[in-house]
């Protein structure tokens, strides 16, 4: 009996230590990609979600979802351009992208806001039963700038 009171009270002591390692193990293994992100911005994983920031207020994440109903990349892609045409949004551009193991559509979005304008950028990629997308977002100026950037991190992104 005082064995295993003593094996017991020595699990306990040890839970902290092991729920430490999860803990720190989790965002790394959460998320079914890789990705490079410059170190210009400001990142940080949030479960299956990286979202970066730039200091002067550009925003941008990578997300995956199920790919239910199962389609493939151009079927989600004329999916959501019939979506955010609907919604108003005027298209400024729609290119293909390729990273490693990733076949990427992306359009870019201007939206008129109060008395400025904001680019919306969404891309996306099907592998399997996920689709990958990345979203990007901020005032004209400020996007403009980050562009370029924003297309070398969906070329970095591999599918695990």
């Amino acid at each position: 009996m005082m064995n295993n009171l003593k094996t017991y009270a020595a699990k306990i002591k040890t839970w902290p230590l092991y729920a430490i390692i999860i803990f720190l193990l989790l965002p790394v293994s959460c998320t079914p990609y890789k990705v490079d992100i410059p170190e210009i911005f400001a990142a940080q994983k949030e479960g299956g979600k990286t979202v970066f920031y730039s200091p002067d207020g550009f925003k941008a994440s990578i997300k995956n979802e199920k790919n239910r109903p199962e389609k493939n990349t151009a079927f989600w892609a004329e999916a959501l351009k019939t979506q955010l045409e609907g919604e108003g949004y005027l298209i400024v551009s729609e290119k293909p992208f390729t990273s490693d193991n990733l076949e990427w559509v992306s359009f870019t979005w201007l939206l008129p806001k109060r008395q400025s304008y904001y680019k919306y950028m969404t891309a996306l990629s099907v592998r399997g039963k996920k689709i990958f997308i990345m979203e990007a977002a901020g005032e004209k100026d400020i996007f403009d700038s980050y562009e370029k950037d924003v297309e070398n991190i969906i070329t970095s992104i591999i599918a695990k």
